[in-house]
């Protein structure tokens, strides 16, 4: 008896075949909106990165411009106002006989440094100031101001917004608010508050004028700003807000001493800077 063996082949069938690409297709829907939504995360962080990091940079700045900030006194002056100030003898004023000046080759200005401060804007003086080529001729320190307006969005024009602004003029002159150039900073900023503390005030208060009628502030630097800075960016139709605020202090506000006839809200101040009767 001859025994044979038939050769037999085996394939997939349509069922099988229908079920492995339904499971493929499966799989590339869910691949795909897996990093569809790891794209738009991913442009959200960044957005928010952005956001973040250019509303440090500028507070970085602003911060900076504050801490050098510059308020120039002829010293010498001063002291030579006092050796010339009549002395009293027996109750008799008499004059003090002046110091001969030494002559000056060159007739020296001194810089007018004031400070300007209002709720959403501020100009002053300060010695942040960097050369840009080695051995230029200009002074150590220049006028900034920081102020708020509309400005198109640079890139996209037609959007506008709240924008930051920074004026910088390197010539130091009589207007403190006026003159130089000025750039975009930060844009859509929802939030600029300035406010100023200093001798003879009891809080923060909302102007600071070196030129002002008011004598706490009247030929005198603040001794401390504080700033808040916000912005907010729609982000995936989503309206998002970030904000930082800091107290700065002004490192060498260079203001005169106090004295008694030094006043606050029209009233007379003591050394300490506290007002009688508060």
């Amino acid at each position: 008896m001859i025994l044979t063996q038939a050769n037999s082949k085996k394939g997939f069938s349509l069922i099988e075949v229908l079920l492995a690409i339904t499971i493929l297709s499966t799989l590339m829907v869910l691949s795909s909106q897996a990093l569809s939504r790891a794209l738009k995360a991913k442009v959200k962080i960044q957005a928010e990165v952005d956001d973040a990091s250019s509303l440090r940079d500028t507070m970085r700045l602003i911060r900076t411009d504050l801490n050098l900030a510059f308020h120039y006194r002829d010293v010498e002056k001063e002291i030579s106002d006092i050796v010339a100030k009549p002395k009293a003898v027996n109750g008799l004023a008499t004059p003090t006989a002046p110091t001969p000046a030494v002559p000056r080759e060159n007739k020296r200005e001194d810089p007018v440094t004031d400070f300007d401060g209002a709720e959403d804007k501020m100009n002053f003086v300060t010695s942040n100031n960097g050369r840009t080529t080695a051995n230029a001729l200009q002074a150590d320190f220049v006028e900034v101001g920081y102020s708020l307006k509309d400005c198109k969005n640079l890139t996209d024009p037609s959007k506008s917004s709240k924008c930051l602004f920074r004026r910088i003029q390197s010539v130091i002159d009589n207007d403190v608010t006026e003159g130089g150039t000025e750039s975009v900073l930060l844009e859509n900023v929802s939030e600029f508050k300035l406010r100023y503390f200093g001798e003879g005030k009891q809080d923060f208060v909302s102007t600071w004028q070196t030129k002002g009628n008011d004598g706490a502030t009247k030929g005198r630097y603040p001794e401390v700003v504080e700033v808040t800075l916000g912005i907010s960016h729609e982000v995936d139709k989503k309206k998002k807000t970030y904000s930082m605020q800091f107290v700065v202090p002004i490192h060498f506000p260079n203001n005169p001493p106090p004295t008694s006839t030094a006043t606050s809200n029209g009233m007379p101040a003591s050394p300490t800077g506290v007002v009688p009767g508060t």
